[in-house]
């Protein structure tokens, strides 16, 4: 009898593991037929075709660059279409001719560095970049100078940067409103001069004073006791600076302004060198006046 239940015993406990060794061989069947199909679709369940010609030319365009993966198919890449970025004063097909890009040219014309430096050189970018994507995509993104003054030049008034830097030839339009800085010789073109840029540092504080931009900035020599000069609109005297503590002496002339007015509208000059106080000089009268 004993022997008879083991037996049973026995072939009960082969037949649950045969089941359990039946239920672990149907999940793991379950498992590889998911990962199969994943292999062809994207996540969220859709089954697409991917061209391995396609991802083989990204992974090569990584690897070894887009200039080889152009010629891959025997024929290179042109450029099929141009994207500016940042542009605003500038247009897009001027930002293109200063890259000297076009569409249909030669795919490795558009050397990214070459259009970066070619962009560069154009007066009104202050900063450039390219990028080309795989499929002839060009993009060009600037950053653009702003006039915040202007200055005599040979060719017109040139506008001049927050970097006190003279940088193109400015139209009618885009100096109406800079005020003017005179200086006694106008930096060449292109080079940043740090006197001209704290010169239009203190015209553009005046606003946060409360006070109208100046019209005309003068800057005087590097030992001229004057030192920056300026003229507000409306008013004929001039605001005498000197060479340091441009706040202070801006605040000075706003509180003058606010309080005296009058005086200051009958003044010639108004000296704001002298700390605590402002100097006031008044207008000539006319000859043979008493």
């Amino acid at each position: 009898m004993k022997s008879r239940n083991g037996n049973r015993r026995r072939d009960r406990i082969e037949q649950e593991a045969l089941q359990r060794r039946a239920r672990a061989n149907h999940h793991l069947d379950r498992v590889r037929n998911r990962r199969t199909n994943s292999k062809a679709a994207w996540p969220g369940g859709r089954r697409v075709a991917v061209p391995v010609a396609g991802v083989t030319a990204l992974v090569l365009g990584i690897w070894i660059g887009d200039d080889a993966v152009a010629q891959w198919a025997g024929s290179p890449w042109t450029v099929e279409d141009i994207e500016v970025l940042g542009a605003e004063r500038l247009s897009a097909a001027e930002v293109a001719r200063a890259a000297d890009v076009a569409r249909g040219d030669d795919y490795r014309h558009a050397d990214p560095d070459r259009l970066a430096r070619r962009l560069g050189e154009n007066a009104w970018v202050a900063e450039a970049r390219a990028t080309r994507l795989p499929g002839g995509t060009v993009v060009l993104g600037v950053r653009e100078r702003e006039p915040l003054a202007v200055i005599d030049g040979g060719g017109g008034p040139l506008g001049v940067d927050v970097e006190g830097r003279p940088f193109a030839v400015l139209e009618a339009r885009e100096a109406d409103g800079l005020p003017r800085l005179r200086c006694e010789s106008t930096p060449p073109p292109g080079e940043a001069d740090p006197r001209l840029a704290e010169a239009i540092r203190v015209g553009r504080s005046l606003p946060e004073r409360g006070l109208a931009m100046p019209t005309e900035i003068a800057l005087g020599g590097e030992r001229d006791p004057e030192g920056v000069v300026l003229r507000l609109p409306g008013i004929e005297a001039r605001f005498v600076l000197g060479a340091e503590d441009f706040d202070a002496r801006i605040a000075a002339m706003a509180e003058l302004l606010a309080k005296r007015p009058e005086e200051v509208a009958q003044a010639s000059q108004v000296d704001l060198r002298f700390a605590g106080q402002a100097v006031l000089q008044e207008k000539a009268g006319p000859k043979g006046s008493a």
